[in-house]
């Protein structure tokens, strides 16, 4: 009985042994929870690495961007930021500040050439030449900024008004080459006028106008078969008494040959002489909003100007173009409705 006794009782507590066995379990060890083993760090750095790895591409996916924006979102973008820029849109800037002077913009501009600025080609300066004029000058300005009338066009209406004016002053040569009677002809004497193949040309006296009796008028009239005759002038000379004076008064408009380029007395007439270009013109629109997706716009356009044609002859003679004035006035209104970002309503 002891001895059953003394085998089912610890014999260092004197409890039973299955209760003295779970007893003896120390447990875990408080210094192994306040301090893990390396092992541990190594599975937490393990799982965190696992995770990122999983999630991160679904992250960068998020962040890349949509899709490359086309050029004409380019455009759209880059236009709201100028007109931002500008005081003319809801979000500018410009709108909340006191003073709405300094929306207003514009500038000055001229533009010129002139041939005292331009070398002189060598052929030119070889001959004793100088440059050819050349006077151009084109100049300006344009204006805009928000319109604003007291107890009418409020600040808040977004009402825009623009003036632009420009001017042309352009002296300019131009150069021709053509024929004129020679001295001799002038008098009469076509004795060396001749053809584009250098064979003379025969001047017929009308005078002396006759049928000719060999004619064939089954055939038709040729070189050789002629229905009537006529005699050349002798020498191929008109004589003085016979030069028509309405011919004569006509030949004094003419200006005499100045050059002889040829061929045969061709080509005998350089013309330099200046055109002329003067023109102004003016454009002034004003926009309005009367809703988001409203607005009406009205423009007024006026030119006019001169072009001097480059006289040929310096008489009532000259064969050139004539000068031309020209007169331009135009105007319009338009009404845009935006019904959505594809689709767009206007009238004008």
């Amino acid at each position: 009985m002891g001895q059953g006794l003394s085998r089912g009782l610890s014999p260092a507590t004197g409890l039973p042994a299955a209760q003295a066995l779970v007893r003896e379990d120390p447990g875990p060890d408080p210094d192994r929870l306040l301090f893990p083993t390396p092992s541990f760090y190594t599975e937490i750095l393990v799982a965190f690495l696992l995770l990122f790895l999983l999630l991160w591409p679904a992250a960068a996916a998020s962040t890349d961007p949509q899709e490359k924006p086309t050029d004409m979102q380019r455009a759209t973008q880059e236009f709201e930021r100028q007109t931002r820029a500008l005081g003319m849109r809801q979000d500018s800037a410009q709108l909340h500040k006191t003073s709405r002077r300094l929306a207003w913009h514009g500038r000055l501009f001229e533009n010129f050439r002139n041939d005292a600025l331009d070398a002189i080609p060598h052929e030119i300066r070889q001959r004793g030449q100088a440059n050819s004029l050349l006077r151009r000058n084109q100049f300006g300005f344009n204006i805009g900024g928000p319109l604003v009338v007291p107890h009418l066009i409020e600040p808040s209406s977004n009402t825009y008004f623009s003036l632009s004016w420009e001017g042309v002053r352009e002296h300019i040569s131009r150069t021709y080459l053509r024929t004129v009677p020679t001295l001799a002809q002038r008098t009469g004497d076509f004795s060396s006028t001749v053809d584009s193949a250098g064979n003379p040309l025969p001047i017929y006296d009308p005078q002396t106008t006759r049928p000719n009796p060999a004619f064939d008028p089954a055939q038709p009239v040729s070189l050789s078969n002629l229905q009537y005759l006529r005699d050349t002038f002798a020498g191929n000379q008109i004589p003085q008494s016979r030069l028509d004076t309405t011919a004569r008064a006509a030949l004094a408009l003419y200006p005499a040959p100045n050059t002889n380029v040829g061929p045969f007395f061709q080509n005998n007439y350089f013309i330099n002489s200046p055109e002329t270009n003067v023109a102004n013109g003016l454009i002034t629109k004003i926009d309005s909003p009367v809703k988001d997706h409203h607005r009406i716009s009205a423009e007024i356009d006026y030119s006019n100007g001169l072009y001097g044609a480059p006289r040929w002859f310096p008489t009532d003679a000259n064969p050139g173009a004539p000068d031309r004035d020209f007169r331009t006035r135009a105007g319009s209104f338009q009404d845009v409705w935006t019904l959505s970002t594809k689709t767009t309503n206007s009238a004008s």
